[in-house]
């Protein structure tokens, strides 16, 4: 083979090589036009036609090899290129017949290393009739090259000669390569942190993208498109700026982002000369689209018009190069840059026509079958001469049907709409009608309310009627409720003694056990509200929040202390808790007496508590799911267990204690425990979970084991809103989908609302808003934060309070779905954390000059600028923050990387290994119990190895991990360890020492061969 005839692939042949290495056979890729063919066809002139094409156009007969990984593209002789023929005449349904046969052509895989990248299918239908399906791998073609060859096809059939191409394609990739592009810079600042469309699945997202695809056609007649063309004069725009902008409006309802990209094709073919060759010219370029403000849709169409100009005139993106330079995850199920596409076609493709073409024979379109789609949506506008077709394409492995529909709906109502009103503004554009407006108020209402008696004199008639009933279970201890009632009783006496007044707030700094939960019950006894302030706080925090709360005094384990000299005179407060803050200060939440009472009045009944119940009190008190396990359970006569060692006891608690009956989890921490608990207890009856998503495999996993004896209930709820809003049985069917967080409770009314504070329809996805009972007065001393925050309830009585989280209502099933943040709130393991609260405190340091925060998985990652130590910055931090506030890991560096607009660039932040900054000097583990827990930390830590003297903690562990360490440790060597021991002993040599005993402990008990078999087990060292 003459050495020219082998050449350099383009930046986009890379590309579709690359992928194509990574998923072979993807039909995504393929390319092809169908026609069904009316009358009759001369088989061998259709052969010679095409047999012309592929000696004409190198490109039809190119291969792709590869020098040790380098793609090369060589171009093979002419040879005869066959067409598969099939006579579907006798079958039942000729046209069915040859749909199947369609579609198995173009999905059909094609081998790049082979070449000769075309397929040609001719099929039968009858004398006259017959279907041609022309099938080329992308990486040779793009759509003009096909349109390129189905006229030159048919100029060969008719005995015509096509024009020749003038210019080789192995010339133009070769002078592509030699002329680098010069658009890196500009697309990297245009591009910078790129937002990720987060249009509702209805199903999860696979790990690897597919291309299985659906289709919804819309069609609109001439007299539309002779109003858009007009709107497009008045607008001073073109059809395509006008079309894409109401596309990128249409995404924005369903996804409620006003930040978002589009990719949208260009032909690639800037010299006449290239317009006859055959070829893979054409590129993306990427539309990012600003829909902020409240404008008018003439601002937005000025906002593409500008977007696309500066695009155009920097066409070529360097894909590969750009996602490195923004540091963008490789995420092989979707594109980097962009999840939907734009395509305006402004001519017919002459393929899918009527035609003379092939003299005599007309032409149609034909349908090809199920589409291959390459990004979760594409729009494709057809403008003819007197009509417009709109064809939306879907990643039906993502989305249903009806989701398509409803976004195809979303753009035809905003076209008539913008049609009637060009200048209207984005707020005033059509959302929902009155009938679904209605409905979603309706589905958004929760059940009416039963009046409740105050939860005090709940709890107070359960000890006049069974005092000696069991309150309180801590350990091998228990209190009666007539002793609560006395305890409590005395410690509100010494507060009134210390001269607090009704009204007040009174801080609770009391560890786990018996004593805290009295205190709580005193304050109230008292006429106050509780502050509660953990103890394990560090001294500055502790100092700030009885500060920001004007607590009149501090009930501590040595009895009453005062505190503010002026304290906050709060009427029928029921607790204050702190939250995190993104203005670098917590937030006091304020929740009233009526609200909590109105709460545990519905959780007692919802939850069929009653004194039977054996209710475990999992939660610190600084969280206010304490509250759902303490005081219903004490209204009822029930008895609250509980952890005075604190959670990380929870696993041998409920293998000790088989009469648990009621189980109050995080649903991380649940999740975890599924690998930990072999057993859980006999009587467990409910498990109530919430803090975050609970995923589909755990629901499974659960369900395998209990079926529906144990009733699962998923919760939801901001601490604004008196512990949980919503709430959902989980049952078989979210084993196969996201669980839902639910419907609204009794008196709560739940809004999906845009950004101007309109209903979204079902299916779209928007911010949730909350009002009616439960609602918190507000945010204590932050009368600023409240009135932005809680604000007039737009559709009923009362206030509403903004939750910042993003939402939608099921289509299929009316019941919320939390789809993530609005904002960049943090959730580490459910708690909520502000990353402003501790950037604030960071660059509190004298040193410090600038920070970010972000979450890698699990763990608290904090960047920071100045000539500072990172441990010397976390010791500051671990000064004034709670323990899961401070970042596990600081990283120093010269400066923090900006986007163009002068924000933090936090995609650019360079990425850590968790652990790596806390590693103690390595020493090698010494015994076959060190190596063995030394490999499992290392499996379950982002770290290749761990040494004797590492600490668990130290390298970003945390209770979850921990969890999942004893259930590794379990299946190695069928050793149950509590997991308190990890956190007494978190070195690598400290718990090896802990595994040891319990082998020997266990050894003892077995016979000489079992022994064997375990030490051996032992000895294997890391799994």
């Amino acid at each position: 083979m003459p050495e020219s005839e082998e050449g350099l692939l383009t930046a986009a042949q890379q590309r579709l090589w690359f992928l194509d290495r990574l998923d072979p056979g993807d039909a995504a890729y393929h390319i092809s036009t169908t026609s069904r063919l009316r009358g009759p066809l001369d088989r061998d002139l259709l052969t010679r036609a095409y047999d012309d094409a592929t000696r004409r156009h190198e490109s039809l007969r190119t291969r792709f090899g590869d020098h040790h990984g380098v793609p090369y593209q060589q171009v093979q002789p002419p040879r005869h290129t066959p067409i598969e023929y099939a006579d579907l005449s006798a079958a039942t349904d000729p046209r069915a017949a040859a749909r199947v046969r369609v579609e198995e052509l173009i999905a059909r895989p094609f081998d790049l290393a082979q070449g000769h990248l075309i397929r040609i299918g001719l099929l039968r239908l009858s004398d006259d009739e017959h279907v041609l399906c022309t099938v080329v791998h992308h990486i040779v073609g793009d759509g003009w090259s096909m349109n390129l060859l189905y006229r030159q096809i048919t100029e060969s059939y008719r005995g015509l000669e096509p024009t020749a191409p003038a210019v080789r394609y192995l010339d133009h990739a070769a002078a592509r390569a030699a002329d680098p592009t010069t658009g890196l810079d500009f697309w990297a600042g245009v591009l910078a942190d790129p937002p990720t469309l987060d249009l509702p699945l209805d199903r999860p997202r696979p790990p690897v993208r597919t291309s299985a695809g659906g289709v919804v056609l819309r069609e609109f007649p001439g007299d539309t498109l002779r109003a858009v063309q007009a709107a497009t004069r008045q607008l001073r725009c073109t059809p395509y700026m006008l079309l894409v902008t109401l596309y990128e409006l249409a995404l924005a309802q369903l996804s409620g982002q006003d930040d978002l990209t589009v990719g949208t094709p260009v032909a690639g073919r800037d010299d006449t000369a290239l317009e006859a060759v055959f070829g893979y010219f054409s590129g993306m370029l990427v539309l990012r689209a600003d829909l902020s403000g409240d404008v008018t849709f003439r601002d937005l169409v000025l906002r593409t018009r500008r977007s696309f100009m500066e695009a155009f005139a920097h066409q070529d993106i360097p894909f590969e190069e750009l996602t490195a330079r923004l540091n963008l995850p490789r995420d092989l199920s979707r594109n980097a840059l962009f999840q939907a596409t734009f395509t305006l076609h402004t001519t017919m493709n002459v393929s899918a026509t009527a035609t003379d073409g092939f003299g005599g024979l007309a032409a149609e379109a034909f349908d090809s079958g199920t589409p291959h789609v390459k990004t979760d949506v594409a729009m494709d506008v057809q403008l003819g001469a007197d009509a417009m077709d709109v064809v939306l394409t879907y990643n039906s492995d993502l989305f249903e049907p009806a989701t398509a529909h409803a976004l195809a709906d979303r753009f035809t109502a905003l076209l008539h709409a913008v049609l009637a009103e060009p200048d209207a503004r984005v707020r005033e554009l059509p959302l929902v009608d009155d009938g679904t407006r209605a409905e979603l108020l309706r589905l958004g209402t929760g059940p009416d309310l039963a009046p409740q008696a105050p939860l005090l004199a709940r709890i107070e008639r359960v000890v006049a009627s069974t005092p000696d009933a069991v309150a309180l279970r801590s350990g091998n201890d228990t209190v009666t409720y007539r002793g609560l009632w006395t305890r409590s009783g005395e410690l509100a006496d010494a507060l009134r003694a210390a001269g607090v007044s009704a009204g007040a707030l009174v801080g609770v700094s009391v560890p786990r056990g018996p004593e805290l939960v009295a205190s709580l019950l005193a304050v109230w006894r008292a006429g106050c509200g509780y502050v509660p302030i953990d103890p394990g706080l560090p001294a500055a925090r502790r100092d700030a929040m009885v500060a920001q709360a004007a607590v009149a005094a501090v009930l501590g384990p040595d009895g009453v202390a005062p505190a503010a000299t002026e304290p906050a005179a709060v009427p029928a407060a029921a607790y204050v808790l702190f939250t995190s803050g993104s203005t670098g200060t917590p937030k006091a939440v304020l929740v009233g007496r009526q609200a909590l009472d109105d709460r545990t009045g519905w959780m007692a009944a919802d939850y069929g508590l009653t004194a039977a119940d054996r209710v475990v009190q999992f939660a610190g008190v600084g969280f206010d799911t304490h509250a759902e396990e303490i005081w219903p359970t004490l209204a009822v006569g029930g008895t609250l267990v509980l952890l005075p060692d604190g959670p990380q006891s929870l696993p041998e608690l409920l293998a000790a204690d088989p009469a648990v009956t009621v189980l109050d989890l995080p649903t991380a921490y649940w999740q975890a425990l599924l690998d930990v608990v072999p057993a859980w207890p006999a009587a467990l009856r409910l498990v109530i979970l919430g803090g975050e998503q609970v995923a589909a495999a755990a629901v499974a996993t659960w369900r395998d084991r209990h079926g529906d004896r144990v009733r699962l209930v998923n919760t939801y709820g901001p601490t604004e809103a008196t512990i949980i809003a919503t709430a959902a049985d989980l049952g078989a069917a979210d084993t196969r989908r996201r669980p839902p967080i639910g419907r609204p409770l009794a008196g709560v009314r739940a809004y999906v609302l845009d950004r101007f504070g309109r209903l979204v329809p079902p299916g779209a996805a928007g911010e949730l808003c909350l009002a009616g009972a439960g609602l918190a007065e507000g945010y204590l001393g932050r009368p600023d934060l409240t009135a932005e925050r809680f604000g007039s309830d737009p559709y009923g009585p009362g206030l509403m309070y903004r939750t910042g989280d993003r939402v939608r209502w099921r289509r299929d099933e009316p019941v919320l779905e939390f789809l993530g943040r609005v904002d960049r709130q943090l959730k580490v393991r459910g708690v909520r954390i502000e990353p402003g609260e501790v950037e604030a405190v960071l660059t509190g340091h004298p040193d410090v000059g600038q920070a970010a925060v972000v979450a890698v998985d699990d763990t608290l990652v904090g960047y920071v600028t100045g000539p500072v130590c990172a441990e010397e910055v976390r010791a500051f931090a671990a000064e004034r923050l709670p323990a899961l506030l401070v970042p596990s890991v600081i990283v120093v560096l010269a400066e923090l990387p900006l986007t163009r607009n002068g924000k933090v660039d936090l995609r650019a932040l360079p990425p850590v290994t968790i652990g790596d900054e806390a590693r103690a000097d390595y020493v090698a583990p010494r015994t076959d119990a060190e190596a063995l827990v030394a490999g499992i930390f290392a499996e379950l830590l982002p770290i290749e190895r761990a040494g004797a003297h590492d600490d668990f903690f130290a390298l970003g562990g945390h209770s979850l991990l921990a969890t999942r360490v004893i259930a590794r440790l379990r299946a190695t060597v069928d050793l149950d360890l509590p997991i308190r021991s990890l956190f007494d002993r978190p070195t690598v040599a400290g718990f090896a020492d802990a595994v040891e005993q319990a082998l020997v402990a266990e050894i003892d008990r077995l016979t000489e061969e079992e022994a064997a078999a375990q030490l051996a087990a032992a000895g294997q060292g890391a799994p």
